[in-house]
């Protein structure tokens, strides 16, 4: 069984959201901060009902805090599609307890719909209840009332996988776990993180073999094993892939037989000191928890309930910028037999081949917004500052020794270079490493570039938008950088008649191009207006797959155009391609 999409309607301030769960199994959401991006969590966690809270006090504050305070009477309401996959139909007949002739029926089902719902009236709880929606349902299920509609629901949920939600540095390791329900250490979430560490070392031998052993020496090789394998996964990783500082030699889990309480402790890295774990570094201790919570115990959850759904919250904030790029390869990881949906702010957290599944949550005028990175850049009034993160990821890097920095063509805008990337080297098949493209801020904001570059003693090619701000900007560089004035240009030499007689870059292409352009980055629109066609391009980009497809869609004509240009380019830069 796996979770396909959540459907959130009015729980705090989001009125309407879906979220549907990629094959690929990663999902991002951006936004600034009180945008709403945990509230959405909030909601996914709280659908699974062994996340409620226990203490009613804390329960009924919680509640409270769910409703829609725009409504005094409202409904918060979360619900998820679940597909059922080979063997769950078996093991839901049983766990139902349906008989034979309804349990042919049930073998048709291959898709159900849960709502979990919040009634409040007069902003006062009143109470809360289940429903759900299947083939069948009428014949299954006779007789059917809300409390018995909800059990049957509870039923199929505990079949269902986990929802397990991760906050960062709020969870800490605890100074010691106990197993045992009721005892002074007990903590049902850290007890579950020690099984499933053992689970992952050994599945054939539980948690419960280990405390029940009485042989001291056997006990000490079942917990030596189990600690080979914590550090290879972490002590390795944290030092070398993610580059921690060199402080730590291993971490052990270690066990007092006497009082059945286990406690993790860090040994230093001159393998004798000690150290508590909250004496390590944010940092650390960070990724140590996130291994336990997630890597750790995920054969077991997967074992348990299927591709369980890890929702995490600003992760790896106290990582450097090096350790949150390796991060990404850890989520990819999580997400091949998991489902991982997380938040963040973080440009190096950005996955730029993943963007198709990139959620923004905007909070408009109170009302949170949740909408697929390619429907909300086709709205009138988008904001760069929600997906801010995708730009900066993006930013070009012009030191990088790989490339030919010493021939450099610059373009107004971080746009001009996503399409001219796209033309000349996926479309014309041009040789990348012979020069780069860099993008300014403005047609009025290049002289820093391009004294950078003259300071470097770099070839220089400049391109601007042939219209009136383009014409301006020219004269003036031209003044201002006489020595450059040939290679100082507007669109003024490419043949195209356009309305007013401006070329600006989207010009290049025609109508039906952009259209097809649209449509590749899955953005479907009746008009492709410029910021669409700014964020096509930026999606496509970023996609390796996409990029294989451009040339397509693009007509010759096109790509003459763009041939044209870069023959003037190839001679200001005298390249050899």
């Amino acid at each position: 069984m796996r979770y396909k999409k959540f459907q959130i309607n009015d729980f705090k301030a989001i009125k309407d959201a879906t979220i549907d769960l990629s094959k690929e199994g990663l999902v991002l959401m951006l936004g600034i901060n009180e945008s709403g991006k945990t509230s959405v969590l909030r909601a996914i966690e709280i659908f699974d009902p062994i996340n409620d809270l226990e203490e009613s006090d804390q329960r009924e504050r919680f509640i409270k805090s769910i409703r829609n305070k725009k409504d005094l009477d409202s409904e918060a309401s979360i619900s998820a599609e679940l597909i059922l996959e080979k063997g769950d139909i078996k093991k839901l007949i049983s766990s139902l307890g349906l008989d034979e002739e309804k349990g042919r029926l049930f073998r048709d089902v291959k898709t159900i719909l849960i709502s979990r719902k919040f009634r409040f009236e007069n902003a006062n709880f009143i109470g809360e209840w289940y429903s759900l929606e299947l083939k069948n349902k009428e014949e299954i299920f006779e007789q059917l009332d809300q409390v018995r509609e909800t059990d049957i629901s509870k039923k199929i949920l505990s079949n269902a996988p986990s929802i397990q939600y991760f906050e960062d540095f709020k969870d800490q390791i605890p100074d010691f776990i106990s197993l045992t329900q009721g005892e002074q250490y007990y903590d049902p979430d850290w007890a579950s993180t020690i099984e499933g560490l053992f689970y992952h070392t050994d599945k054939n031998v539980t948690v419960d073999q280990f405390q029940n052993l009485t042989d001291g020496d056997a006990r000490k090789t079942v917990l030596n094993k189990v600690n080979k394998v914590l550090n290879k996964q972490f002590t390795e990783r944290w030092n070398k892939k993610l580059k921690g500082a060199k402080q730590i030699s291993h971490v052990d889990l270690e066990y007092d037989a006497n009082k059945k309480l286990f406690t993790f402790k860090i040994i230093g890295s001159d393998r004798v000191t000690v150290f508590a774990v909250e004496e390590r570094s944010k940092g650390a201790l960070w990724y140590l928890t996130f291994l336990l919570k997630t890597e750790f115990r995920k054969k077991k959850l997967r074992a348990q309930s299927g591709k369980t759904l890890y929702l995490i919250d600003e992760p790896a904030s106290n990582l450097h910028s090096s350790a949150q790029l390796t991060m990404l390869e850890d989520f990819r990881t999580l997400a091949s037999d998991s489902n991982v949906i997380y938040t963040t702010h973080s440009q190096y957290l950005v996955d730029k081949e993943n963007l198709r599944n990139v959620y923004i949550v905007e909070n408009a005028r109170g009302i949170v917004k949740v909408l697929r990175y390619q429907e909300y850049v086709k709205g009138k009034n988008i904001q760069t500052s929600y997906f801010q993160p995708i730009l900066d990821a993006l930013q070009v890097q012009p030191f990088s020794l790989e490339f030919s920095w010493n021939k450099v063509l610059i373009v107004e805008g971080v746009y001009d270079y996503f399409g001219f990337s796209l033309m000349f080297f996926d479309v014309l098949r041009k040789n990348r490493k012979e020069f780069v493209i860099m993008p300014g801020s403005g047609a009025s904001s290049l002289s820093p570039l391009i004294s950078l570059h003259i300071g470097w003693g770099a070839g220089i090619s400049i391109l601007l938008d042939d219209d009136e701000e383009g014409r301006t900007n020219r004269d003036r560089y031209i003044k201002k950088y006489p020595n450059l004035s040939s290679v100082i240009n507007t669109f003024d030499f490419v043949s195209l008649r356009t309305k007013g007689n401006n070329i600006e870059f989207e010009n290049l292409f025609n109508k039906s191009e952009k259209k097809k352009i649209a449509n590749l980055a899955d953005i479907k629109v009746d008009e492709v207006t410029k910021k669409v066609f700014q964020q096509a391009l930026l999606i496509i980009l970023c996609s390796e797959k996409l990029r294989k497809s451009f040339s397509s869609i693009i007509d010759q004509k096109t790509k003459t155009r763009f041939s044209n240009i870069f023959e003037k380019v190839k001679k200001d830069l005298d390249l050899t391609v």
